[in-house]
């Protein structure tokens, strides 16, 4: 699997392999709106492979490849502040295509659920975010409830607006019938 680096086989890879791992993470990198970095340390194939089909859903996608690669692809893809070797543990990558809030989301979750992914940080854009900054990201709301509350906070002033110029016309109805049954 083009891309993967398998936990069960200790083989070395070969050049024409780390190439072509290089290859696919800097496509992956560049596409990526974001790349979160996870610690997968004794989790489950079984998890592994739900973890992969709960980001599908959302364009997102999880690779495990060799600390030293991804150092390689980071190293000269300009990404900053980051150094792997701190990491003391095997690190997956969760890139996230199209909305990093609802990926970071997903992950947060599924990490709460499966206690050996935790996530150590990650990329938004070139800059890295530590782990706190990305739980605060998976903390926002989605998209659409954002959109909801932009929606509710401009309409409140108008439907009060409206509330209150209906009152000035019932008003002044209550009081042109109240001239009317006195003439009467």
């Amino acid at each position: 699997i083009c891309g993967l680096y398998p936990l069960f086989i200790f083989m070395p890879l070969t050049r024409e392999q780390k190439q072509n791992i290089l290859k696919d993470l800097t496509d992956k990198f560049s596409r990526a709106k974001a790349a979160i970095l996870v610690d997968f340390n004794k989790l489950p194939v079984s998890k592994t492979m739900e973890l992969r089909r709960n980001l599908k859903l959302i364009n997102a996608e999880y690779k495990v490849t060799k600390k030293t690669l991804i150092s390689r692809v980071l190293r000269f893809g300009h990404f900053k502040d980051v150094d792997l070797d701190n990491f003391k543990t095997q690190v997956g990558i969760v890139f996230s295509y199209t909305d990093p809030v609802a990926t970071a989301q997903s992950v947060w979750k599924f990490s709460k659920v499966n206690e050996t992914l935790k996530i150590l940080g990650g990329f938004l854009g070139f800059n890295w975010q530590d782990r706190d900054k990305i739980l605060v990201l998976a903390k926002l709301p989605s998209r659409d409830i954002l959109l909801w509350q932009l929606v509710r906070t401009i309409a409140t002033p108008l439907s009060g607006l409206i509330g209150v110029l209906q009152g000035n016309i019932r008003n002044l109805v209550s009081v042109l019938n109240n001239i009317k049954t006195k003439r009467s």
